[in-house]
């Protein structure tokens, strides 16, 4: 199996079942950052997914840590 850090989105969306609009939302909300989940890089006309950043994302996110500090 290959393992992969980053992916164009159009591979992430298709592989997850998101949607560009999706994610576009969230960076727009200040949910995700270009930068560090998303990725602009020169010369590449698609914008990349780091995913190792989008899963410390979704850890730090998660249903059980917002119930925990919402009590």
């Amino acid at each position: 199996m290959i393992s992969f850090e980053c992916i164009p989105i159009s591979t992430y969306c298709k592989n997850t079942g998101e949607n560009i609009e999706a994610i576009n939302k969230r960076i727009q909300r200040g949910l995700c950052r270009e930068g560090v989940q998303v990725l602009k890089i020169d010369g590449v006309k698609e914008r990349w997914i780091d995913l190792s950043e989008v899963c410390k994302w979704a850890r730090k996110n998660n249903v059980a840590n917002y119930r925990a500090e919402s009590r």
